[in-house]
This record gives structure tokens, C-alpha cells and sequence, in this order.
């Protein structure tokens, strides 16, 4: 396995700057494996049902996996990588929107386990992680997966679609950084063949659900089944990918197993409002109405249609209700923020709401790049700016206009040649950044490039930049474009 390994953290030597850290990094992951684990449920004749995996995140036995194989069939057990198998004692707590549980193992050799430790450095989105999944998913259990996506998910935070080659029963393995570190759960959605992991700052949230049972017995769970079920995170999934229809249908599932959950029915209107099913939306919102008219998840629904339908004073009022009744909701802080900027020119607010923000959710992009952007505009401090959208580069790579933003600023304190590269990365992301293209035209400029400042100037100007055209006629007429 470790021959493996090495040779699938090949890119690590390169991303750690140097051979000793590499190696180091290599020491910590050739370790990890002994932590991870799968998590098998049987049936009453002893047939496997299902097959999922974990890891244990303490030495005393304490694991995690996914919370609906507890679910299914009538015994479970897990087996290391070394295939030793152990029992489970009792499962301690369990997320229901995020299909996880943490549970204690019974350790009968009394040696203790090896162990992962959570990282809260997860804010790196660039680059390539490891997925440590079942070894009959991926060659010997280890697969690299690319970072495509970043979503920032009501309920379950932060998660992040990746292109990788593994399966649903890797779903629960961790997932390792460049540098070694676990940063996300990985997980599995077989409708859309779709790999992605959540970030472990899920596990020290406060919607975990506690189980005072002092033994693991089938039946003690059936009460339970609401929180093992993994419709819901699915659901919410779907729903962040904008699959309207698939993730209506999950909610659906949702409500038959369990009539009184709110947030599904609220979930599922808005997803049927954006498919267009409006009589199924209006019975959904009045039923969430009826029984938590003032859910915070209802006032943002509301405040989103209006900024559709530029009704901006309306949407003024539901995101204050929104926030009254969420006081830490991000996405309602930050598009508020740049309501009142827009209507009202209250930067002060502005400033408040991202900075509130950035405190409730460290690990969203959108908070530090539009506090950046304000900073810029509003407070002329382009230090913290640029400090802001460094961390909104490593949060989210792929957010529309960070690489441009963060472009320049290091244009204006001159850094020309990395101003350019952070252009490039704008561009790629976007060919149509005409902002991009006419502030690479400058820098080009300024290095004494000026063919290639005339050619960015030129793509500007094709799509529709009028600055651009003007600096053509003023500095291109001796130049051939190519």
C-alpha cells in the first residue's frame, strides 16, 4: 500500500516546497490508512446489505460514517485495513442533515485506535486532495480527486464537488490535503454520478443530535429513523446544484418518513417554484407557514423572489425578518449587506453584516471577496482588502471575479508581473472578464508590452469595454494587432 501511496502524492513533492515537508506530509498519510475502516450492515441470515466506510477520530474508538447504514439490516461491524474486525457498542449522536453519525467501538484488545485529527484549516480550495475510499472503488483504497465546484450549503456549511473515482461505498472516507490534513468527508450521489466532500467543520456544529443509549441495539434506533435517513442531505444537495426536480423528490421522501419536518416542506416549495410547479409550491409554503410562519429559511426564499423580481424594498424587509430570526445566516448577511449599499448607500451596515458574517461562517468565500470589494470602494484600505480576497482565493477558486479583483490591487502597488498572473487565472475562468482583459492590457503596458496590452484592449473592446476602445485609439495606432 505505502508504494502506493507515494506514488499517487507525486504532486505533493511539488505543492510542499521542499523534500523534507513533502516527506513529512507522505510519514502523515502513509498513517492515515490505519484509521480508516469499513462499516458493513447484515441482515438476519448474516448477507451483506450495505457497505459504507469511515474513520475513528479518537484513539478510545470514537468513529464516524455515514448515519444511514445504521438504518439498514439487523447487525453491523467494521474492519480495519488490516483486516481486523470489531463491534459496535453504541452510537452517540447522529446529523441528519448532513447523513452522519459518530458512534464509540467496542475495543477488545484494549490497544486503542489509531486516529485522524480534524483540521480547521480547510480553506484551500485549489489544487488536489486524497480520498482514502473503499478499496473496491478505487486501486488499493486511494484515489486523487480535482476540486471543480464550491457550494456553501444551509445546514451542512461548506461542501465541494470534485472530479474523482470512487463510489457509494467510499461515501463516509476522509479526505486529505496537500499538506496531510483531513479537511472533508467524502460523499456519493449516485443519480448524477456526482463525488464531493463535506468540510469537517460540520463536526463541531451545534445539529448534531445526541443518543443517551448505553448500548447499540437495533431496536432502540427504529424511533430514530428521522435522523439515518440520508434524504435529507441529499435534498439539500440537489437543491445547491440547482436540480430543482431531483431535489423536490428527495424532500418528498423526506416528508413521508417524517410529516413534521419544516424545513423539508420549505425546501421542497422553493425548489417547485424554481421548476414551476406553483400550485405543488403555494400548498408547500402555506402548510410551513401554518406551522413556523416566521422560519428564517421562508423570509430568505421570500427576499430572494423579490431581488428576482427587483422589488428591493420588499426584499429589504424579508431579509431583516430573515435575519431577526437567523441572527448568524451568511447568505442573508451578505446579500443584505449589498442591499443597503444599493438602496440606501449604508456602507456601515454593509460592513457590519460581512464582518458578522466572516465570524458565524469562517469558510465562506463570498463574505471575505464582497468585504474586500467594499474596502476597496468605501474604506480605501486596500491592505485588509487585499488580505480579504487572498482568502476568498483560497476559499473558492472558482468564484466569478476574485482572480480579477485580486489582480488589481497588486496592479495598483505596481506588482505588475503577478497582477498578470492573477489576470490569467481571471480570464481562464472566464474568457469574458472584460475587466480582466483591460486591467492585463495595463499592466502588459506598463511592463513595455505593448503588443500584447493592444490585443487584451482589443478582446475588451470586441465585448463591449468602451474604455478599451478609447485606449486603442490612444496608444495602438502603431501597432499591428496579430
Amino acid at each position: 500500500m505505502l508504494s502506493k501511496i507515494i506514488y499517487a502524492l507525486s504532486f505533493l513533492v511539488i505543492l510542499c516546497g521542499g523534500y523534507l515537508k513533502a516527506q513529512n506530509v507522505m510519514d502523515k498519510i502513509s498513517n492515515i490508512e490505519k484509521a480508516v475502516f469499513s462499516i458493513t450492515s447484515y441482515g438476519s441470515v448474516d448477507s451483506e446489505i450495505v457497505t459504507s466506510t469511515g474513520f475513528f477520530i479518537s484513539p478510545d474508538g470514537i468513529g464516524i460514517a455515514p448515519a444511514s447504514i445504521f438504518a439498514r439490516g439487523d447487525s453491523l461491524s467494521i474492519t480495519l485495513r488490516n483486516g481486523r474486525e470489531y463491534a459496535i457498542s453504541r452510537v452517540l449522536s447522529t446529523h441528519k442533515m448532513a447523513n452522519l453519525a459518530m458512534f464509540k467501538t467496542h475495543d477488545h484488545r484494549e490497544k486503542g485506535f489509531d486516529y485522524i485529527i480534524p483540521t480547521q484549516n480547510t480553506d484551500r480550495s485549489l489544487g488536489e486532495v486524497l480520498i482514502f475510499g473503499h478499496p473496491e472503488e478505487s486501486e488499493e483504497g486511494v484515489t486523487l480527486g480535482t476540486i471543480k465546484k464550491v457550494y456553501q450549503a444551509p445546514y451542512i456549511d461548506r461542501f465541494v464537488s470534485v472530479n474523482a473515482n470512487f463510489g457509494p461505498k467510499s461515501v463516509g472516507s476522509p479526505v486529505i490535503n496537500s499538506e496531510g490534513k483531513l479537511v472533508g468527508i467524502a460523499g456519493y450521489l449516485k443519480k448524477e454520478r456526482e463525488t464531493f466532500f463535506l468540510s469537517t467543520y460540520i463536526l463541531n456544529d451545534s445539529l448534531w443530535i445526541n443518543h443517551p443509549y448505553n448500548s447499540w441495539k437495533k431496536s432502540l434506533y427504529h424511533q430514530h429513523q428521522k435522523t439515518l435517513a440520508p434524504d435529507m442531505n441529499k435534498g439539500i444537495l440537489f437543491f445547491m446544484m440547482e436540480n430543482w426536480v431531483e431535489s423536490a423528490k428527495n424532500f418528498t421522501r423526506v416528508i413521508k418518513n417524517d410529516s413534521t419536518n419544516i424545513e423539508a416542506f420549505i425546501f421542497r416549495a422553493e425548489a417547485r417554484r424554481r421548476y414551476e410547479n406553483f400550485i405543488g409550491m403555494r400548498a408547500d409554503y402555506a402548510y410551513a407557514k401554518g406551522k413556523a410562519p416566521n422560519h428564517f429559511l421562508i423570509h430568505y426564499f421570500e427576499a430572494q423572489k423579490h431581488m428576482e423580481e427587483r422589488q428591493l424594498n420588499n426584499a429589504f424587509l424579508s431579509f431583516i425578518s430573515c435575519i431577526e430570526a437567523h441572527q448568524s445566516f451568511s447568505p442573508a448577511l451578505i446579500e443584505f449587506g449589498l442591499l443597503v449599499v444599493d438602496l440606501r448607500n449604508d456602507t456601515e451596515t454593509a460592513m457590519k453584516c460581512f464582518n458578522k458574517a466572516i465570524i458565524s461562517t469562517p469558510l465562506y468565500a463570498n463574505a471575505y471577496y464582497e468585504r474586500s470589494r467594499l474596502l476597496q470602494q468605501y474604506f480605501e484600505d486596500e491592505g485588509t482588502a487585499m488580505e480579504d480576497i487572498t482568502r476568498a482565493c483560497n476559499l473558492d477558486s472558482f468564484l466569478p471575479g476574485v482572480f480579477s479583483i485580486r489582480g488589481t490591487l497588486k496592479m495598483r502597488s505596481e506588482n505588475y508581473l503577478e497582477a498578470i498572473s492573477d489576470f490569467d487565472k481571471a480570464i481562464n475562468i472566464d474568457p469574458n472578464d472584460i475587466h480582466a482583459l483591460f486591467n492585463r492590457g495595463i499592466a502588459y503596458y506598463n511592463l513595455g508590452m505593448k503588443e500584447n496590452s493592444c490585443l487584451d484592449w482589443e478582446a475588451a473592446g470586441q465585448r463591449g469595454h468602451y474604455k478599451s476602445i478609447k485606449y486603442i485609439s490612444r496608444y495602438c495606432n502603431n501597432i499591428t494587432s496579430k
